[in-house]
This record gives C-alpha cells, structure tokens and sequence, in this order.
C-alpha cells in the first residue's frame, strides 16, 4: 500500500472517514482530532506527521493493540481533501496536537501524492469487500467483462481527434467510467485520468480485474463534481458511451455536462460520446449552454453501437 511505502510503517493503517467523499467534510476527523487535544493534556503518544513544506497533510496516531483489538494499528487523520476551510480547520487542530505532543517522525510528501495514497486505501477497501455491508456480485472473467474492439472503438476517436488538431494531455478526468472498459484505452494513448463512476460495484469489478488504477478511481457521483474538484483543475474531461439520454432525463445529464465544463480550465477539451444522434444533440446543447464551443462528430460503423456521435470541444 502507497501510505505505508510513503510512511515506511509495517502495522496496519486506517483512515478515520468511511469514504473518500467523506474527507470533503472531514467530520469524524475533527470531532476525533479535539478528542486528541483533551487526552493529551495528561499524556504523550507516538504520533507522525505528514507535510508538505510547512502545511500538514496529515497526522497518524498509534493505536496499540488491546484486548478488544488485538494488533496494533495507525489512526490517520488527514485535510488534504477537504474544502479550503475545513482544510484550515484541520492544520489548525493539527497545530494545536503538535504543539502538546511533538511527532516522532515527520515525511515529506507532495499534495498530489499524498491524495493518490489516500485514494487508493479506499479503492483497497473497495476491492476487499470492507465498504459494503452484504456482496452478492461474483468475480467474472476478464474475457467476459472487457472487449479489445471496444478499447480499439476509443483509440479510433483519438486517431479523429489528432487529425483535426485536438492532442489531449495534462490532467484529465474520466466521468462515468463504467469498470474501466475506455479507460484501460485511455491508458493505451499515455493519458493517466482520474476516473469516477457512481456505481461501486463496477468501480469494484474494474479495480478487480487490475483495469482501473486504484489511486485514480474514484466513486463518485459526476453531478457533485464541483464540490470535490475547483473550478478549472482539469486540462482534458472526458466521457464514454454516457446515457442513456432522453428528453425524460435530460436534467440528469445536462447537469453532468455543466459540472464537467465548470471543473475545467478554460480552453479545456471536453470530449462525450453516446450511440444515437438525439443524445449527442442533448448534451451538446448543454454543454454549449455552459460556455462550451465545439462540434458534433459522426463516427457511425458497422456494428451501430458503441461511441457512434461524440461532441469534441473548448471550454471558453
């Protein structure tokens, strides 16, 4: 696991929020952090610090193991995601433990790095059944889940993109992932996206078969992501066979399109294919609406089923 290779700790870590959306708000951490302040006003603990330059990024708290729990684990607290002033709330709090108990080790570690390893302890939790209560999905095969003319369908639309001065890179964000089948394309081309999906069982079954990464696969719902993402973070957003789309649930979709435009930078590509020209027209309508300029593109074949329109433009 990434948190404890950057750490350099063998016990068992575990993060106090129950999801990485959760660390948006960070409510168990600073309810549990004033409980650190209070204890620590009679007694000292092993305690490490995760930094970058001068701002803390996390603090781990040693657990050793009791009757009750009977090894020995490491309580990570972190605000690295968390909106700005809830962020401020946790190096404050942060501050005030470290001033009473001073760490026995400090790491340095980038931002970036530090949410890829936190990300991907949830993703570990995912995959290992230890976020869902009952599972009743079985493994299935490689084979059977995962089409190579499927991947070849997406590395085609890259091939029309270059053609037409379109060359993707920077960070890119995958919305509505699936488990993983564009993705695994993405990764093809050299992209590296952070992936979110809303269903965790196909989120589960991608990290499953060693498709998605699991330090950029997120479960997430892609209509909230202005709330977990600032405006402009993405250089490319991208979305693969989204819908179905219909007028009856246009709302639905147009509201992705509008949270995906207002995550990306300004002259951002944003690329979304569907498989019929009436939902292309939806979300192109909407993603004109939320200051998008671009075009749709047939790319029908044979087969008329997947990626068959896709909608390729700039965020002005």
């Amino acid at each position: 696991m990434l948190l404890q290779e950057l750490l350099g700790i063998d016990e068992n870590i575990y993060l106090v929020e129950e999801s990485y959306l959760a660390q948006r708000a960070i409510k168990s951490t600073l309810q549990y952090l004033s409980g650190v302040r209070n204890f620590l006003g009679g007694q000292s603990v092993r305690l490490l610090r995760v930094r970058e330059g001068e701002s803390t990024l996390g603090l781990l708290l040693f657990n050793p193991g009791d009757e009750d729990v009977p090894v020995d684990f490491w309580s990570v607290f972190t605000g690295a995601l968390a909106a700005a002033p809830l962020k401020a709330e946790f190096e404050s709090s942060a501050d005030l433990i470290l001033a009473l108990n001073s760490p026995e080790k400090e790491i340095e570690v980038s931002a970036e790095l530090w949410r890829d390893a936190v990300n991907e302890y949830y993703s570990l939790m995912l995959v290992s059944r230890n976020l869902c209560s009952v599972c009743n999905v079985r493994p299935e095969s490689y084979g059977s889940v995962f089409s190579e003319n499927r991947v070849q369908k997406v590395s085609g639309i890259f091939e029309k993109l270059r053609e037409n001065g379109y060359s993707p890179g920077g960070k890119v964000l995958e919305v509505c992932c699936g488990n993983g089948m564009s993705t695994l394309a993405l990764y093809r081309l050299g992209l590296d996206p952070l992936a979110v999906e809303v269903n965790k069982c196909t989120v589960c079954q991608g990290l499953e078969q060693g498709v998605l990464n699991p330090r950029k696969a997120l479960v997430m719902d892609a209509r909230a992501l202005s709330r977990y993402f600032e405006p402009g973070s993405f250089d490319v957003v991208l979305g693969f066979m989204l819908g179905l789309v219909y007028e009856f649930n246009s709302e639905l979709w147009t509201g992705i399109m509008r949270e995906a435009a207002a995550v990306s930078r300004n002259g951002g590509l944003l690329l979304f294919t569907v498989s019929s020209k009436p939902e292309i027209e939806i979300l192109a309508e909407a993603l004109r609406n939320a200051g998008v300029e671009g075009e749709i593109v047939d790319n029908t074949d044979a087969e008329g089923v997947y990626d068959q329109w896709f909608f390729v433009g700039r965020k002005n």
